[in-house]
């Protein structure tokens, strides 16, 4: 760049010089100048930019409707390729849903299960819990970074996120990790009422970063009917 700069600074000292070269010239260095700038900041420059960036976090989605913690959902958690789908609802810290053919219901952190016609206490049986407890969506939301969003014709608004491991580490475990700077995403819907219909998870780095799976992992929430649900009482009573 130096040897183009002074060469460009011969040229123009050239009085002589009233061929179209110095014209020429100019309009190559100018070319090549923009070009090296542009590919800095895609390849280097902006980097660490968007990693401070990530993990203060931006977010820009508004909650309301998921704050209700009362609605019908559907959650697609596929690890490896291995699907685990769990469909019921929610009614403030309760819930009744289904999970491998058997019904589960759930007070707070207790679980029951039903087999037999008979219910009895029972494990967690989320995987990745923590993404499909409600008070964790509310915050991975509001850590992640707004990239951009999407507005379709009927009222419905895609919000486009990155999240990096770190951030996730701190939010769901409280613990200071070091991983790589490389972030997953996150994509939120919501409606013409600004309900959130869809989280949408890929977070390959982040599973394979604390040993959770092999090389996969990608979560669906779907919700409906937000403030629509009557209680839930406990059938295992």
């Amino acid at each position: 760049m130096k040897n183009i700069i002074d060469k460009i600074r011969s040229i123009s000292k050239d009085e002589d010089d009233v061929t179209p070269k110095r014209t020429i010239v100019f309009f190559g260095f100018y070319l090549v100048f923009f070009l090296v700038i542009f590919l800095l900041l895609m390849f280097g420059g902006n980097k660490n930019y968007l990693t401070q960036e990530y993990e203060e976090g931006n977010s820009t989605v508004n909650n309301k409707g998921m704050l209700k913690k009362n609605f019908v959902y559907d959650y697609k958690i596929k690890v490896d390729g291995v699907l685990h789908d769990y469909y019921g609802k929610k009614y403030e810290d309760t819930e009744s849903f289904k999970y491998n053919n058997l019904d589960y219901y759930r007070d707070k952190d207790k679980f029951f299960v039903n087999k037999d016609s008979k219910w009895a206490s029972c494990n967690n049986p989320y995987v990745f819990f923590k993404f499909t407890d409600f008070d964790s969506m509310v915050k991975i939301i509001q850590k992640a970074t707004f990239m951009a969003k999407t507005e379709f014709n009927d009222g419905i608004i895609e919000y486009h996120y990155l999240i990096t491991s770190n951030t996730l580490n701190k939010v769901l475990y409280d613990k200071d990790t070091d991983f790589d700077e490389e972030a997953d995403s996150i994509d939120v819907f919501t409606d013409s009422s600004d309900n959130i219909t869809k989280i949408h998870y890929q977070l390959n780095h982040f599973c394979t970063h604390v040993d959770n799976c092999n090389s996969t992992l990608d979560i669906e929430m779907n919700f409906e009917m937000n403030g629509s649900v009557k209680k839930i009482d406990n059938p295992a009573i």
